[in-house]
This record gives C-alpha cells, sequence and structure tokens, in this order.
C-alpha cells in the first residue's frame, strides 16, 4: 500500500524555512511490492514505522528496523527491501534545500541514518502525520516547520554524538552462527549444528540471537530462504520445487505454506503476479490523494 501526501505552499511560505516539504508518503510492503534503483532532485527522509529491511545504495546496505531514521541527499541512488517475514512500513518526507552535512556524523556517500533510541523524532513524525490528516489551513506552514525542527534536532544529536546509528558488533557466537546461515541456509541447519558452530547452548545461542537480530535462529534461517526464494522467482525460470530444493527448504508443501505466511499467496501466485504487473509503471502501490489545499499543484 501507498499512501500519499503532496504539500502545497503558497509562495511567500517558501523563503520562510530553510527546509520546504514537498510530499509525505507512508508506504507499506503487500505482495505488490517492487523496488528499483532511483534517486530524486531532493533529499529524502527515512523513519521506519514498522517491520524490517535494508536501504540499497551504491555504496552497500544499510539495515532498517522499527525507529530508524534515515536521510538520504539528493541524487544518491537508493532502493529499499523489505523482509518477508516482518513487512516494512515507513514514512519518507521529500524535501527541498541545501545539501544536509551532517556535523560529526559525515559521510561520503550522502547517506545518514540513526537509531531513534528514545523516540525524539518519532513524535515529531507523528505530529508531521496528524497534520497531514487534518488537512488544517495552515497544516502546510506547521509541517514545513515540523521537519526543519526535526533536521536541527539531528544536527544536534549528531553534535553530541547521541542516540547515533552504528554498526553495534554482534557477538563471537552470533557472528558465527549468522554467518553460517547466510553462506550454508541451502543445506539441513538445526539449532545442534549452530550450537556446535557457536561454540554455546542452544538455550544460550537462541536468546542471543534473538536479543541482537530480533529474530530466534530459525525464523532467521527461513527469512534468508523466503528471501532468497522470492528473488528466483522473479528472477529465474525455476520451478517451485526446484525453487524449494535450492532455498534449502525439505519439501514443496512446507515451503509454499511458509511463504503464504510471510506473503499472503503461494509462490506460484506471487510469481504470477508480478510477471503480469511489473511492466505496468506505479501499478503496484496504491496511492491517496489529499484534497486540495494538500494536493501539489503543478
Amino acid at each position: 500500500m501507498y499512501i500519499r501526501y503532496t504539500i502545497t505552499h503558497q509562495p511567500e511560505e517558501v523563503s520562510q524555512n530553510h527546509f520546504q516539504v514537498l510530499s509525505v508518503n507512508i508506504v507499506s510492503y503487500d505482495a505488490n511490492w517492487h523496488s528499483t534503483m532511483h534517486h530524486h532532485n531532493f533529499a529524502e527522509i527515512f523513519y521506519c514505522l514498522d517491520g524490517s529491511g535494508y536501504l540499497l545504495t551504491e555504496f552497500g546496505r544499510t539495515p532498517i528496523h522499527k525507529h530508524s531514521l534515515l536521510l538520504v541527499n539528493p541524487f544518491i541512488e537508493h532502493t529499499e527491501h523489505t523482509s518477508l517475514i516482518y513487512p516494512l512500513k515507513y514514512l519518507v518526507i521529500g524535501i527541498k534545500g541545501p545539501e544536509i552535512i551532517l556535523p560529526s556524523h559525515a559521510t561520503d556517500n550522502g547517506l545518514f541514518s540513526f537509531e531513534d533510541s528514545n523516540h525524539q523524532f518519532y513524535r515529531l513524525i507523528r505530529e508531521v502525520m496528524t497534520e497531514c490528516e487534518l488537512n488544517q489551513p495552515y497544516s502546510s506552514q506547521i509541517i514545513d516547520h515540523l521537519i526543519n525542527s526535526l533536521i536541527l534536532r539531528l544536527n544536534n544529536v549528531a553534535n553530541s554524538q547521541l542516540a547515533m546509528a552504528r554498526e553495534t558488533p554482534l557477538s563471537a557466537s552470533v557472528s558465527l552462527a549468522k554467518h553460517y546461515i547466510d553462506n550454508h541456509f541451502s543445506k539441513n541447519i538445526n539449532l545442534e549444528q549452530l550450537e556446535e558452530r557457536a561454540h554455546v547452548s542452544r538455550f544460550h545461542l537462541s536468546h542471543q540471537f534473538k536479543e541482537e537480530l530480533g529474530l530466534s535462529p530459525i525464523n532467521y534461517l527461513n527469512q534468508v530462504r523466503l528471501t532468497q526464494a522470492q528473488e528466483l522467482l522473479l528472477t529465474t525460470n525455476y520451478t517451485v520445487l526446484q525453487i524449494t530444493e535450492m532455498v534449502g527448504f525439505n519439501s514443496v508443501s512446507y515451503f509454499s505454506n511458509k511463504f503464504h505466511e510471510a506473503v499472503g499467496m503461494t509462490p506460484r501466485a506471487y510469481r504470477n503476479l508480478h510477471a503480469s504487473s511489473l511492466i505496468q509503471t506505479g501499478s503496484l502501490k496504491e496511492s491517496y490523494q489529499l484534497p486540495d489545499n494538500l494536493a501539489r499543484k503543478n
């Protein structure tokens, strides 16, 4: 589903704000999710409302989960990928203004990532969503000021180096187990094998794995397999049986059940749906237009 809020500004409003909000979109995963690399001539702020996945750029992957906040500067090629088991739902805000450079958090790729651990940004995000829904005479000005406030707070956070998203090193046992799953998911893997690889008890490994990655080892294994299956269904002509075996499931029925639980349809239906709809640009997301005073006039 794709809910779009496009903001209309009067000419006199533009000069009053350092950054101008162009659009506010709520994007949530469904079976029609289609992701392609793209860029914009404006910056975007992503705030993850639920689920998990990653933002892909030419520089690599940036993990996304609930309360992740990402800022992507103009002309940065990017796309979003969702977990099949924990589908992404996020707010993305298009903003017009100068390139954003955050002190103490500068990168060479125009991408900034934060962990909103105390939800200070979420409160502003909620206010933005509320103003979009209220659609009152001064909503566009309020939204602009809220986003400018958010960017200023990002600068404060960057300056103080608080709540900044960093790659937190995994514990040795979780890292060993995850590495084994990532590289051997097509094999028959169980907790006994993982505890041998991680050199800890399966109970300790399961607890630590869930704490650090948010999933049990087996659920993570299934997520890796299902994500790989999704790619194979969309990019190859392998049969469902062949894909079942290639990604490590023991039976077609079990694979189909797990896929249906995650996606809401069978693997065959998923492939057929995408085969008929991928050529239709924009047909994969539902769009909702706000009333006239918030609908951008071109």
